[in-house]
């Protein structure tokens, strides 16, 4: 009964009611008493009446006092609260951050009588929990914490709007563990939204005691639940810029930025501590086919596996940053002596063994890895990442899957690569490519029956530079796409321009880099050339190496049945030095396959290379394919592949490379059915 009193005269509504019935409380109580005391008093008619007219002026008198003093009690209640309340917005609007939510939830506590505030942002998987931003419990800042929303009033503010609970919220959310344990009785809270209209976070306002002054509560929180919101929209905002000014957004990991900085301060302690800090320059290996595969997005989640492989690896105090597409750097502070930097890239290597699972498929990838050491290979942090760069490129040289610590004379290199680099990609400008040929024989007849096109890159100023010099570079760079279509094209002109002069038309053979077969639009680029040059695709011939085609069987079946349906021929370069599936093998739509010349070289000394010779050859006859052996160089070595029936070879005993004018002068030699031996008509139109 009391509170129901107690609700019916709080309010400023019902401020005049409650005036007006002080005063007749007043009137009654006035006229009662005064009425009594005159008859008690027994007074003469004369003194009765002078009495009443008395009477009547005290009324009127202490009435208009009264009356006075209610009206200015209540003025003045409502000045201080509006005061109060301008006080509070204006001290609320002047902060910004961690002491505007600090202060807001202190003065709705003061200002509600309440023993808790709080204001959150919702957080979690699908925003299931709520993480505080500020906290004021009983009088002081506390410390910010997480809960989960399920089951408390929170839900229903974030799912329903503003909510009031006057009394009994424990009853209403049985399941809350937060009200149970703040023993709360009431509870009053507010959603709040983003600029999209999302809401971000609860503001709540919550007592131990059943709360009267709801209709203040209510105001107070929608008035302030748009700057909350706004301060809280602002506060995320600074976190993504800042996350973004450190980190890399697709790993979580540090960016170049800040792992500079942290690389400074590292210095700084290890010329304290005596240490040896190292710097790791880190390159996913195959990563590029796999992303040019398999697509970005697949890609994208593959890097992310590494950097959780990668954290794993490594200890708590050590660095892993994102330099940029699939590179990696690596801070080791705390490093005794160098052996300990090669320990530590061994274990990341080795854990690089394990399968990485994506998108349902199993990714195999390995990592090549350079070291430099502070303050021995530089005393920035910028000498120190060339110089890891320049060791990662030397571990590239060295078969990839390993590491390699800097080595001063590698700076010379360095700077000679980076300088041949700048001019490779000019050449294709300058027209300073070229393409030579060397043929292909019959081993029955001594027919040319072929001829592979080999890139030539002639620099003015150095001749010719050898391809083993720039193939790599081209590779490491992408310039191989472009130079790869320009060789595709060059050939197939070239070998088009000699049928249509009515030379003997021959079969010309183009290697096809790892970059290129890789290209998602390779099958319709060799279409495009060949409807372009008008060369027929039974005179094209493609070869890939063996090792390439392994590294995704699957795809490359696919791939090579495309090119197949176009009609060209297809070969497997260097096979024997790879590691090939019979399986996969019977699959490919493969017509010839090309022995090395590291098998070919000692044929007559080695019987290991005279074994593997006879099983290729034998492999290839009995699944329907032509067999090329590559660095034939003497007569012994031609006449014991003839009696290994090898169909085709090619090397430098019969013809080195040479120009396409002078295969021009041969094919025409060809084409008149000379009976001379074919291979003397190349030396005598050189």
């Amino acid at each position: 009964m009391q509170s129901k009193v107690r609700r019916f005269f709080s309010g400023k509504k019902r401020l005049p009611l409650k005036i007006a019935l002080i005063y007749l409380l007043f009137g009654i109580g006035w006229i009662a008493l005064s009425d009594t005391l005159l008859q008690a008093m027994a007074l003469s008619p004369d003194w009765h009446h002078t009495s009443q007219i008395l009477k009547g002026w005290g009324f009127v008198l202490f009435s208009t006092l009264l009356l006075y003093l209610v009206v200015e009690y209540y003025r003045r209640a409502l000045v201080r609260s509006e005061t109060s309340f301008d006080e509070l917005v204006q001290g609320v609007s002047a902060t910004t951050g961690e002491a505007f939510f600090s202060l807001l939830t202190q003065s709705l506590c003061q200002a509600l009588k309440a023993d808790y505030a709080f204001i959150g942002e919702l957080c979690g998987t699908q925003d299931k929990r709520v993480r505080t931003v500020a906290v004021y419990a009983e009088g002081q800042d506390l410390d910010n914490f997480e809960f989960d929303l399920s089951g408390t009033p929170c839900e229903q503010v974030v799912a329903r709007g503003f909510t009031c609970f006057p009394s009994g919220v424990r009853e209403h959310f049985p399941q809350g563990r937060l009200a149970a344990e703040l023993g709360v009785e009431s509870f009053v809270g507010i959603p709040l939204f983003d600029a999209e209209g999302e809401v971000i976070g609860p503001m709540m306002v919550l007592s131990r005691k059943p709360m009267h002054n709801l209709g203040l509560a209510a105001k107070m929180l929608k008035v302030f639940s748009v700057r909350a919101a706004a301060e809280l929209q602002r506060a995320r905002s600074e976190k993504t810029i800042e996350f973004m000014a450190f980190y890399d957004p697709l790993t979580g990991l540090a960016n170049k930025r800040l792992f500079q900085d942290r690389v400074k301060q590292t210095f700084a302690w290890a010329r304290r501590n005596h240490r040896f800090p190292a710097v790791l320059f880190l390159d996913l290996d195959r990563f590029r086919c796999i992303n040019d595969t398999l697509g970005h997005t697949a890609g994208d989640a593959l890097l992310q596996e590494v950097a959780r492989r990668l954290q794993k690896t490594l200890r708590k105090d050590d660095t892993v940053a994102r330099h940029g597409g699939d590179e990696f750097l690596i801070l080791l502070p705390n490093i005794r002596q160098a052996e300990d930097a090669g320990f530590v890239a061994g274990k990341i290597i080795e854990s690089f063994q394990a399968p990485f699972q994506v998108d349902g498929f199993e990714l195999h990838l390995a990592a090549s890895i350079g070291i430099a050491i502070y303050p021995l290979d530089g005393e920035d942090c910028d000498a120190l990442l060339k110089n890891a760069d320049s060791a990662l490129h030397r571990a590239k040289e060295m078969g990839r899957n390993n590491y390699q610590f800097y080595l001063t004379e590698m700076n010379e290199s360095a700077l000679q690569r980076l300088g041949l680099e700048g001019q490779l990609r000019k050449a294709l400008e300058r027209d300073e490519l070229c393409l030579y040929f060397q043929p292909q024989y019959d081993l029955d007849g001594r027919r040319m029956v072929g001829l592979e096109a080999l890139l030539r890159w002639r620099h003015p100023e150095r001749g010719l530079v050898p391809p083993d010099e720039f193939i790599p570079l081209a590779e490491e760079t992408g310039l191989i796409l472009a130079m790869g279509e320009w060789v595709l094209r060059e050939a197939c002109t070239r070998a088009q321009a000699w049928q249509a002069a009515g030379l003997a038309p021959m079969r010309v053979a183009v290697n096809i880099s790892a970059r290129q077969f890789h290209q998602y639009d390779l099958v319709r680029l060799v279409r495009l050339v060949l409807e372009e040059t008008g060369l027929e695709p039974h005179f094209l011939e493609l070869e890939i190496t063996e090792s390439l085609i392994m590294q995704d069987a699957e795809g490359a079946v696919h791939k090579l049945s495309q090119l197949r349906d176009l009609g060209v021929q297809i070969a497997i370069d260097d096979f024997g030095t790879g590691y090939s599936s019979l399986s996969y093998l019977k699959k490919f739509p493969i017509q010839t396959l090309k022995i090395d010349r590291t098998f070919v070289q000692d044929l007559s000394r080695n019987p290991d290379d005279s074994a593997i010779v006879d099983a290729v050859i034998a492999l290839a006859h009995s699944m329907g394919m032509e067999v090329v052996a590559e660095g034939v160089e003497t007569e012994e070595q031609m006449r014991l592949l003839h009696d290994k029936s090898c169909n085709r070879v090619q090397g430098y005993l019969l013809q080195a490379p040479v120009p396409s004018d002078a295969v021009a002068r041969i094919l025409l030699q060809a084409s008149l059915n000379q009976p001379q031996d074919q291979s003397s008509l190349f030396c005598s139109a050189l």
